[in-house]
């Protein structure tokens, strides 16, 4: 399994149990539409954590000098995107404002702690090490 595989695995599996809970929290506790609310918000977030994973992915495979700022661009868009989405839908009529933004909330940590965990465990090679054999100085130096 490569990487990016398990990063996303690391984050989709702890994101769809903590969007599930708060949905039936939220469901049990306030209604239906807070419940759906928090569904939508944990689905919306898994879209755009697991498609910003795909891109920081295919950018380490062609250019891994990069990889490091694409990925701070990348979580940077998406959490001004989810931001801006939580502020415009939050006094929607037809959707709980608050269990939306909690649940897209719950589901960015879980994410970001998924794959903080993952990244941690898994030491990811960017430049080969060098041989003993390389390292050896010709004669003439």
């Amino acid at each position: 399994m490569t990487i990016e595989n398990k990063i996303i695995l690391s984050g989709l599996i702890p994101t769809t149990v903590v969007g599930i809970l708060f949905a039936i929290g939220s469901t049990i506790f306030t209604d239906a539409q807070a419940g759906y609310a928090a569904l939508g918000g944990m689905a919306l977030t898994l879209v755009f954590f697991v498609f910003g994973q795909y891109i920081i992915g295919r950018v380490l495979l062609t250019k891994p000098e990069i990889g490091l700022g694409v990925a701070m661009i990348v979580y940077l868009t998406q959490l001004i995107v989810l931001l801006v989405l939580i502020k415009l839908l939050r006094d929607a009529p037809w959707l709980d404002g608050k269990s939306f933004g909690i649940s897209i909330l719950a589901s960015t940590l879980s994410w970001t702690a998924g794959s903080v965990w993952v990244m941690a465990k898994h030491k990811n090679v960017v430049i080969e090490p060098v041989s003993p054999q390389a390292l050896k100085l010709s004669k003439d130096d």
